[in-house]
């Protein structure tokens, strides 16, 4: 815990980086026993909300350290936002962080059995998004019609080639630290079971996914694996480069030209989603029909 400390710390500040979008205002709320924050833009789509998982390796992060991005991500998709508080590891190692948010969205819906939902979430958060919707389709809960990845950690085994290749390319992460909070997040269990590396999961039967990530971060190939995957169980997925971009670029910097252009990207992707997906409600289970499979991969290069 002595070195954890510090570096949530840290971790805090990068989200004092830049200001809260304008016209966003928050609301602290509770889903059975999972603190959330509200994320409300004004003009807000009325009955779909995104759910967010923040990212931090497992150890970092909270709402407070992503209310910034997510504010901007509000205001850009225009859709209220659940932020979750779910515990952090060492304290409370996996399944803890998993439990909190598969608990949060399951009460919150069956409150609010209406209201149309998708699912977001970078680094570790964009990890913690795949396993929700894992143990949500196979526990027969309410599925987000959609999700969106912010360079995913989506294999805690830290074996991929990116890890080489952009070992100087990469300014925010090394594979070091990735394996420590691995380590401290997967306690006992192994580290390649699917709801702690999602990348080996069988991902049949979720819902349309983008996922966007940055050709400098040694998690590059852990996009790239992640969405050949899913497009091999069949899901509808898109896949967006940015050029010489690091790990969850819109996290420190919102104004850049890469920044702009991936709030774009999420909000097409929303709009498009929801225009041509129909989802139903089946008894005690719900189910996505995509009308069609699509595998797309772009790259955003410099301007």
């Amino acid at each position: 815990m002595e070195a954890v400390i510090p570096g949530r710390i840290s971790f805090e500040q990068i989200g004092f980086n830049y200001p809260i979008a304008a016209c966003v205002c928050f609301e602290e709320k509770r889903s059975g026993n999972v603190r959330c924050v509200w994320v409300k833009p004004d003009m807000a789509v009325e009955n779909e909300i995104l759910v967010y998982i923040h990212g931090g390796a497992f150890i970092y992060g909270s709402v407070r350290s992503h209310a910034a991005m997510v504010s901007h991500i509000a205001v850009a998709i225009k859709r209220n936002i659940l932020m979750i508080d779910y515990r952090l590891a060492p304290e409370y190692p996996y399944p803890a962080a998993l439990n909190d948010c598969v608990g949060a969205i399951t009460q919150y819906f069956l409150k609010n059995p209406g209201i149309r939902f998708g699912i977001m979430g970078d680094s570790a958060g964009g990890n913690l998004s795949m396993a929700i919707q894992l143990e949500l389709r196979d526990k027969g809960g309410p599925m987000p019609q959609y999700s969106m990845l912010i360079s995913p950690w989506a294999d805690l085994r830290c074996i991929n080639d990116s890890y080489h290749t952009n070992k100087f390319n990469d300014t925010i992460l090394n594979r070091e630290f990735l394996q420590w909070a691995a380590t401290l997040y997967a306690g006992s269990n192994e580290l390649s079971e699917p709801l702690l590396s999602p990348v080996n999961a069988q991902l049949a039967g979720l819902p349309p996914a983008m996922i966007v990530y940055g050709t400098a971060e040694i998690l590059a190939d852990d996009s790239i694996y992640l969405h050949r995957q899913l497009v091999k169980a069949g899901v509808d997925a898109e896949l967006i480069a940015f050029e010489n971009e690091q790990h969850v670029w819109p996290f420190t910097d919102i104004s850049s030209v890469a920044s702009r252009r991936a709030m774009e990207a999420f909000a097409a992707f929303v709009k498009s989603t929801l225009q041509y997906s129909c989802f139903v409600h089946c008894g005690a289970r719900w189910c996505c029909m995509a009308p069609i499979i699509v595998d797309r991969a772009c790259r955003y290069g410099d301007p």
